[in-house]
């Protein structure tokens, strides 16, 4: 849920048609009409995003991808404040009641109170801010769908077009369905082959020996896998490769230990069917239809703002069309 939350903030529409003049309070890094976005907001944005997706998917700090980072980081707040604002305007609101039954919701998901505090401790995050983080993900859900209200469903002459249009997204590698039994020494692989070869079953053997977490109990299998970019460590994916249906592996060493690997089906590389992909296609089409339209629609009204940015904080881009962007000294 904390992770949906904090994905849903970031998926507010960032784009550049920005207004206002005036002079800004000292903390603040922007405002719009009267509201003023501080430096402490910006933190707190930016801690977010740094627990949600690790420090390592943000720029360094002091180089130019950062302060472009921080200024997109801004403008999302700017439009935050924006759609509160469009939001009392069409009478949608968010009530107490609302938050404290999604908390509740959360919490039971977490496990009780003490874990729901556990988690937000660990992403140092404060429960007012987790709070808030579930007013915003509300408001978000209640006015999206009231701005794509009007876009129409997808043809599926439409649909036809965008998949003839675009054969490559449609094309499936070689997929194997793959289990596999981890041990930790040779030995025990070699052993586990001969029960295997002896016409044990798979599956029951894996969930007795395997040290494999993860596929242990659904004795042992990986799913079905790409033949080629699997994810899986090279010496296993060569391995894998190198087996045909029903074909058992000689011992497997990798990082983990050894493997006895079995290929239980193979699917040839191909193209999926037009008929097999029309659903999700029109759901697809859509998804991205109306996430145009709304974009569109954030960018029309934030001409009606009076939007001003601190100096180090105003957006690179710049768009016509009514207003002049202005900043004002922090």
């Amino acid at each position: 849920m904390l992770r949906k939350i904090l994905i849903i903030i970031s998926m507010l529409a960032i784009a550049a048609a920005l207004a206002g003049c005036g002079d800004l309070p000292r903390s603040a890094v922007a405002q719009v009409n009267d509201k003023v976005i501080t430096r402490n907001d910006l933190d707190q944005a930016l801690d977010e995003y740094r627990q949600q997706f690790g420090e390592e998917n943000m720029p360094a700090e002091g180089t130019e991808d950062y302060d472009t980072f921080v200024k997109g980081i801004v403008k999302r707040l700017v439009d935050e404040e924006i759609l509160w604002f469009e939001a009392e305007k069409m009478g949608i609101e968010v009530s107490a009641e609302e938050v404290d039954s999604e908390v509740e919701k959360t919490t039971m998901q977490a496990g009780g109170e003490d874990e729901l505090q556990k988690i937000l401790d660990d992403s140092d995050i404060t429960m007012d801010r987790f709070r808030e983080s579930v007013r915003e993900s509300l408001l978000f859900q209640k006015i999206y769908p009231e701005v794509t209200k009007d876009v129409p469903p997808v043809t599926e002459e439409e649909a036809r077009a965008f998949y003839d249009e675009n054969p490559d997204q449609f094309q499936v590698p070689e997929m194997r369905e793959v289990s596999h039994i981890l041990v930790k020494s040779e030995e025990e692989a070699n052993t586990v082959r001969q029960r295997l070869l002896a016409g044990e079953d798979f599956a029951t053997v894996a969930r007795e020996v395997s040290t494999d977490p993860g596929s242990k109990d659904n004795g042992g299998s990986l799913g079905e896998v790409p033949s080629e970019n699997s994810g899986l460590v090279p010496e296993f994916e060569a391995a894998m490769n190198q087996l045909q249906v029903g074909e058992i592996s000689e011992p497997v060493k990798t990082q983990f230990g050894f493997h006895i690997i079995l290929v239980k089906s193979i699917t040839p590389a191909g193209t999926q069917s037009f008929e097999d992909v029309l659903e999700d296609l029109k759901t697809g089409l859509l998804l991205e239809a109306q996430r145009k339209a709304f974009d569109a629609w954030l960018n029309g009204v934030r001409g009606d703002y009076d939007i001003v940015y601190a100096d180090a904080y105003r957006p690179d881009e710049t768009t016509t069309g009514g207003n002049t962007d202005t900043t004002a000294g922090e």
